[in-house]
């Protein structure tokens, strides 16, 4: 097994009283009788078993090593033997009036069971009460909890990732996926990569520190499609699929490989010892064209040409030690049932019909899935379409490895999410990542990645409350309700209260959603009649033709124009709606 599934069983008998709240929800709490543990009561670490000190947060890193136990004792016990937790990553946590205990299998699981402790005395601290006398019993539900950094458009200090990661190991995250395109100092492609890029051992560095918190780093180079980081410089034109296009390598050019697994190679380096390799592989379209392709294409389909690149790189991957992460969308478009797995407007009739046309497409070609690639079933919705549910099914049926990816941000970035909670399939927010983290459960899969997409371009810090959101309903999904966790993650966060922070968000999207359209005729920035698609093919949702980059974009034509100096007033009544709207938001905003 790559990762396990531990089924939540509803151990939890009692509840941590008010103010004291551990994030992610804990599997169970008992409370027991007897005076709570004050805060400063603990001084001294008891290890007992063979194991590292864990990595300790504010408050516990403070204490001191001590020889034997006694009152004010924080006892950390390794004991492989122990059975009454599911899994490797879970801990027993015994707090009383003058020590605390905690018990796991492994050193993981000492470490979670640390940041637990460090959570509930952040509370005695902060609201002066004793942490309750209890006994808590805490496993994770999936074993394999990712969040996604998408560096592609701009890069944080490297200060800042390494804060990030103190952050994420807190709410029991283990692993990142970080997502380079030319972020990364390529050494065997130095072409590749941009002037502020990461070095390679900046990022192996980054990588242990990560490790030291239980966190893995698997590297995203993307490869196929997304290619324009490294098609758009002419040394690399011969690879394209279309020499006038840089979105798609051709995958029967021997060069394409060439240089992909050159920086498959750096991208290995800068992330040592580490279980995966996510080699991207989605929304590609634009291959079967070229000379090379076209034949493979007419006469064994366009799957036949994705899967001889997956097969290839794959094989790398093993080579090198790494296990293959694929996006999964394009074998299920060339097999027809693509839709059934995003589309809200495909009934269940529709979704059956198109695969049972599909099935055989897919099976066909079945040979030719790599066994050793962990396929990821994106979806940034509910992820209830039955076409979804079917696809995780036929991996799991035709014995592929299979994980989910959901999403911080749907629309890419834009500031305050939309949250919305009462529209059925079509609710927003917090809603789909529990969703669709319910379902892997529930399906017995146990991989979840939240992705954080920057094509907008906002700060990370916009990503968090999803990424957190994550973290909970990955640990415990079917812990706290959505209202529940609002409460937890101000409490965790910010050491705040709100009676109801939906209205809040609401109120803050309004001020975003004006910025993103102000100054545009009609749509906003994204809509597709502004965007810019004289730049070369990177409108990958369009089908290619040589000549676009040279078609001229008037922004005049797209972009409200400035006042007219001469006919003071014109301009302020033609747009006093958005006027109005402007002093609206700035109002909401300074109350």
């Amino acid at each position: 097994m790559l990762f396990s599934v531990v089924s939540w069983i509803g151990l939890s008998a009692d509840k941590l009283p008010s103010p004291f709240v551990i994030l992610p929800q804990p599997q169970s709490v008992v409370l027991l009788k007897g005076a709570g543990l004050e805060s400063g009561k603990l001084h001294q670490i008891l290890l007992k078993g063979e194991f590292k000190l864990p990595v300790m947060d504010n408050i516990l890193s403070q204490m001191t090593i001590g020889k034997s136990a006694g009152t004010g004792t924080l006892t950390l016990i390794l004991d492989k033997t122990i059975t009454s937790v599911p899994s490797d990553e879970g801990y027993i946590m015994t707090v009383s009036q003058d020590r605390v205990e905690i018990i796991s299998k492994s050193e993981a699981g000492l470490f979670y069971g640390c940041q637990s402790l460090e959570q509930l005395l952040e509370d005695a601290r902060d609201y002066k009460k004793p942490v309750p006398s209890c006994k808590i019993t805490d496993y994770p539900v999936l074993s394999y909890r990712a969040v996604h950094f998408d560096v592609k458009h701009h890069l944080d200090h490297m200060n800042y990732y390494y804060e990030s990661i103190n952050r994420l190991a807190r709410f029991k995250i283990n692993a990142i996926v970080f997502e380079f395109e030319d972020k990364l100092r390529y050494q065997r492609q130095p072409l590749v990569g941009a002037p502020q890029s990461i070095s390679i051992d900046e990022m192996a560095a980054l990588t242990q520190y990560a490790r030291e918190r239980h966190i893995e780093i698997t590297p995203l180079v993307q490869g196929l499609g997304h290619a324009t980081f490294i098609l758009k410089h002419q040394e690399y034109a011969n690879l394209r699929e279309l020499p006038w296009n840089t979105w798609a390598f051709c995958p029967l050019n021997e060069g394409t490989y060439q240089v992909l697994f050159d920086l498959y190679r750096d991208a290995i380096e800068a992330t040592p010892g580490s279980k995966y390799l996510h080699i991207g592989g989605d929304e590609i379209g634009n291959i079967g064209l070229c000379p090379r392709c076209k034949p493979m294409a007419d006469k064994e389909g366009m799957l036949s040409l994705s899967l001889y690149w997956l097969k290839r790189v794959c094989e790398f991957a093993k080579e090198n030690g790494r296990i293959p992460v694929f996006w999964d969308d394009m074998p299920l478009k060339e097999g027809g049932v693509y839709e059934s797995t995003w589309s809200d407007e495909v009934t269940s009739e529709e979704a059956a019909k198109s695969w049972k046309e599909g099935t055989p497409k897919l099976d066909k070609l079945l040979e030719d899935f790599p066994k050793n690639c962990v396929y990821m079933r994106w979806n940034y919705s509910m992820a209830r379409q039955p076409g979804n549910i079917k696809a995780l099914e036929w991996y799991q049926s035709r014995g592929l490895q299979a994980m989910i990816a959901t999403a911080t941000n749907g629309e890419g970035g834009m500031l305050f999410q939309p949250e919305e909670r009462d529209k059925g399939i079509a609710s927003s927010g917090i809603s789909p990542i529990k969703s669709f983290i319910q379902l892997a459960a529930e399906k017995n899969i146990s991989g979840m990645l939240c992705t954080a997409w920057d094509d907008k371009s906002p700060h990370m810090e916009n990503y968090w409350r999803g990424f957190i959101a994550s973290a909970e309903y990955s640990w415990s999904p079917n812990g706290r309700t959505l209202e529940e966790y609002d409460n937890a993650w101000l409490q965790r966060e910010f050491g705040i209260s709100m009676p109801d922070y939906l209205s809040f968000n609401n109120q803050l999207r309004k001020g975003s959603v004006l910025w993103y359209e102000a100054f545009f005729r009609n749509g906003d920035l994204l809509s597709d009649e502004n965007a810019l698609q004289s730049l070369t093919q990177l409108e990958h949702w369009l089908k290619p033709f040589e000549g676009r980059e040279k078609t001229e974009f008037d922004y005049t034509s797209k972009l409200i124009e400035l006042p007219d100096l001469k006919s003071p007033g014109l301009w302020s009544q033609k747009y006093k709606d958005r006027l109005d709207r402007a002093i609206v938001e700035m109002n909401n905003y300074k109350n």
